[in-house]
C-alpha cells in the first residue's frame, strides 16, 4: 500500500501554497477559493511540472468512469477557474501552459516542502560527489543509488495517491435537503419565482442523482428561519444542506449556491450560475448535476433540456405554487396557470403534466361538483399530451396513473406510476399516490409502506402525514390512526385532513363522544348551531344524518353514501352507490377497504358495485 501524503508536506509555488490534504490553497497568508475540480486539475500539473498532462488524464481523473457530462466544456470551465484563482492567463502564463488539443503543463518552479527538508516536486536520484576510490566506495555508491530510487519510488508514490485518489474531504452523503432560495430582487411578488425554482432544483437533484432528497413542502417551512444549517440538518436527518440565492433581473437568472456538511458544518463546495431567462431549465440542470457530483451520487443518464419561453416557465411556477396549497381555490388558480403556459408554450411538457395533475386532484376532492366527469376528462387529455411530448417525464407518468386510478382501470395505474418512480424514485407523491392504489386494493402493509416512504421524503407534508392516518384507519388499526392524526395537527394545528381522520378513526373505535368533538372542530362556524342540534335531538346518529343529507344536496353523492350507511340507512347508502356508478363519481375507490361501508358488506348489490370497481368482495 502506497503512503499517504503526511499533514506538514506542501506545495510551493509563485507565492502560493497548497495542502493537498485538505485542498487549502494560500497566497500570502490569505486562503484562495479553489473548488474541488480546479483543485484535481492543479494537483495533477504539480505532480508533473513541465510534463505535459493530457486532457483524457485529467477527465478521467476529475470525473468517475459512468460519469454523463460534457467532459470538453466541464474541463475548459475547470482549467478557467483554476486560471483565475492563480491569477494567471492562457495568452502570457506564468503557471499553465495550455498544449492546443493536447492538454496542459506546469511551467512554474514548484517544490514540495516536506517535514525537514524542501524536495524538488518531481524528485530525480541524487547523484553522489566524487570522491577517490577506496574499499568502500562500490558499496556506498550502491547505497547512495538505492537509497536514491526508494526516495524517488517513495516520492512518486505520494504523486501517484494525489494524483488517483480524491481528496478525502467529507463522508459519504447519502441524504441532502435543498433549502429555500433566498429572493434577492427585492420583490416579494417575485416568491414564488423563488419558491418555484427551490422546488426545481429538489427535483433536478433527485432526477439526477441516487440520494435521498427532501421534498419541497417540508423544505419551504424554513424559508425565512433563522435556524441555522446544522440544526435544520439534524432535524430532517440529512448528511448535507444546499442553501443559496436567486435573483431575476431582465432576461438573466443567477443562481448561486454552497453544500454544507451538517455533522461539521463545513462548506463543501460553493458556485455561482448566471443564464438566459430561456435557458433556466438547463441552468436547473447544471446546478443539480454540481451538487450531485460534488456529493458523490452516480449520475443518471439525462437528455438535454430545451430552452423555454420564460413567460411559459413563469406561469409554470405559478402554476405549481397554487396546486401544493392542496385547497379547491388553490387547484382552480393553478389550473389556470398550468393553462396559460401552455398556451405560451405549446411542447412544453411540464405544464401539461401538472394541467394533469390538477384537474385529476380537484375532481377527486369533488372541486366540480356535478361537472359530469369534464375534470377527469380533461386531466386525461392533458397527461396524454404530456407522455406525448416527453415520454421520460416522471411528473407525466404520474399523472397519467392518477388518472386510470380515479378512472378504476387498476392494471394501467400500477403501470404508469411504477414508471414515474422508476424516474424520481424521490418524489413523495408518487410514493404516497402508489400507497393509496395499494390500499384500496386491500394490500395494507404494502401501502402503509410506501406511505411511511412518502413521509421519509417530505416529514413535515400536513397532507402526506393525514394520509398516513388514513392508512391506519382503513388497515382498521385506529389507535395508530389516532396517534398519527394528533401529531398531524402538532405540525399543523387545525389541519382539515388531520381532523377528517381523526374523527374518522375515534367513530370506528367506539369512541363518539371524541369524534363528536373533532367534528364539531372541523366544521365551519354557521353550521355549528345546526349541528348541536341534531347531536342533542338524535346524538352522534343524527350528526350523520344531517351531514348526509348535505352531502346529497350538495352533489357529494360518494361522502353521502357512507354517511347513510354509518347512520344505519342501509337502503339510501346503496342506492346512492349504484347512482356513483352510473355518474362515475369522485370517491369510490376507496369502497373496498372503507370502514364505513362495513355494515353493507354482506349485501349482494354492495358485492356488485366492487365487482363493477374491478375488486373482489
Amino acid at each position: 500500500m502506497e503512503s499517504p501524503v503526511p499533514s506538514s508536506r506542501r506545495f510551493r509555488f509563485g507565492g502560493f501554497e497548497l495542502d493537498p490534504r485538505t485542498g487549502e490553497l494560500v497566497r500570502e497568508g490569505k486562503r484562495v477559493r479553489l473548488h474541488d475540480q480546479p483543485l484535481q486539475v492543479l494537483l495533477a500539473l504539480l505532480e508533473h511540472p513541465g510534463q505535459l498532462v493530457t486532457r483524457e488524464e485529467l477527465t478521467a481523473r476529475i470525473w468517475p468512469a459512468g460519469t454523463y457530462v460534457d467532459f470538453e466544456r466541464g474541463l475548459n470551465k475547470a482549467v478557467n477557474k483554476l486560471r483565475d484563482a492563480l491569477e494567471d492567463s492562457s495568452d502570457q502564463p506564468q503557471f499553465i501552459e495550455t498544449l492546443p488539443r493536447k492538454g496542459y503543463r506546469f511551467i512554474a518552479h514548484a517544490t514540495l516542502e516536506g517535514d525537514k527538508e524542501e524536495k524538488p516536486a518531481q524528485a530525480t536520484v541524487a547523484q553522489p560527489t566524487p570522491r577517490k576510490p577506496g574499499r568502500f566506495w562500490p558499496i556506498a555508491t550502491g547505497l547512495v543509488l538505492v537509497a536514491g530510487i526508494v526516495i524517488a519510488a517513495i516520492l512518486s508514490g505520494w504523486h501517484r495517491a494525489i494524483a488517483t485518489s480524491p481528496i478525502p474531504s467529507h463522508p459519504e452523503i447519502a441524504s441532502l435537503a435543498v433549502l429555500p432560495l433566498e429572493n434577492l430582487s427585492g420583490n416579494p411578488e417575485e416568491s414564488y419565482f423563488a419558491d418555484g425554482m427551490t422546488d426545481a432544483l429538489i427535483t433536478e437533484v433527485a432526477r439526477v442523482g441516487t440520494i435521498r432528497v427532501i421534498s419541497r413542502t417540508t423544505i419551504l417551512r424554513y424559508k425565512g428561519t433563522r435556524k441555522t444549517t446544522q440544526q435544520i440538518g439534524r432535524e430532517l436527518n440529512v448528511d448535507a444542506v444546499v442553501e443559496g440565492t436567486i435573483l431575476r433581473a431582465g432576461n438573466g437568472v443567477r443562481i448561486t449556491a454552497q453544500l454544507i456538511q451538517v455533522a461539521t458544518d463545513n462548506h463543501l463546495w460553493a458556485e455561482s450560475y448566471e443564464r438566459d431567462a430561456t435557458e433556466v431549465l438547463r441552468l436547473q440542470q447544471e446546478v443539480a448535476t454540481d451538487i450531485a457530483r460534488q456529493i458523490g451520487s452516480v449520475l443518471k443518464p439525462v437528455d438535454p433540456p430545451r430552452t423555454v419561453n420564460p413567460t411559459a416557465y413563469g406561469e409554470y411556477l405559478k402554476g405549481r405554487y397554487y396546486f401544493f396549497q392542496y385547497s379547491p381555490d388553490g387547484w382552480r388558480k393553478a389550473i389556470e396557470h398550468y393553462r396559460q403556459a401552455t398556451e405560451a408554450a405549446p411542447n412544453f411538457a411540464p405544464a401539461y403534466s401538472g394541467l394533469a395533475e390538477a384537474y385529476t386532484v380537484a375532481w377527486a376532492f369533488d372541486t366540480f361538483p356535478g361537472d359530469g366527469g369534464q375534470g377527469l376528462a380533461k386531466g386525461r387529455m392533458a397527461a396524454e399530451k404530456a407522455l406525448q411530448l416527453d415520454p421520460s417525464l416522471a411528473s407525466a407518468h404520474l399523472a397519467m396513473g392518477e388518472v386510470y386510478v380515479q378512472e378504476w382501470n387498476h392494471l394501467s395505474a400500477e403501470k404508469e406510476l411504477n414508471r414515474a418512480l422508476e424516474l424520481n424514485p424521490n418524489d413523495p407523491l408518487a410514493w404516497q399516490l402508489h400507497g393509496i392504489h395499494l390500499l384500496w386494493s386491500g394490500k395494507y402493509e404494502e401501502g402503509i409502506a410506501e406511505q411511511e416512504r412518502a413521509r421519509s421524503l417530505d416529514p413535515f407534508s400536513p397532507i402526506i402525514n393525514a394520509n398516513l392516518a388514513r392508512a391506519f384507519s382503513f388497515s382498521r388499526q385506529y389507535d395508530k390512526a389516532i396517534v398519527q392524526a394528533q401529531e398531524v395537527l402538532k405540525l399543523e394545528p387545525g389541519y382539515p385532513g388531520a381532523l377528517t381522520w381523526l374523527e374518522h378513526a375515534y367513530r370506528h373505535n367506539g369512541m363518539l363522544k371524541e369524534a363528536y368533538a373533532t367534528h364539531l372542530a372541523a366544521a365551519k362556524a354557521e353550521s355549528l348551531p345546526a349541528i348541536e342540534q341534531a347531536y342533542r335531538s338524535g346524538g352522534y346518529r343524527g350528526v350523520l344524518l344531517l351531514e348526509a343529507k348535505a352531502d346529497e344536496a350538495g352533489g357529494n353523492l360518494s361522502r353521502a353514501a357512507r354517511n347513510y350507511a354509518q347512520a344505519g340507512e342501509k337502503e339510501k347508502a346503496l342506492m346512492l352507490l349504484e347512482q356513483c356508478l352510473r355518474s362515475h363519481c369522485p370517491g369510490l375507490g376507496r369502497s373496498k377497504v372503507e370502514p364505513d361501508f362495513d355494515p353493507l358488506r354482506s349485501d349482494p348489490r354492495f358485492k356488485e358495485v366492487l365487482r363493477t370497481l374491478g375488486y373482489s368482495d
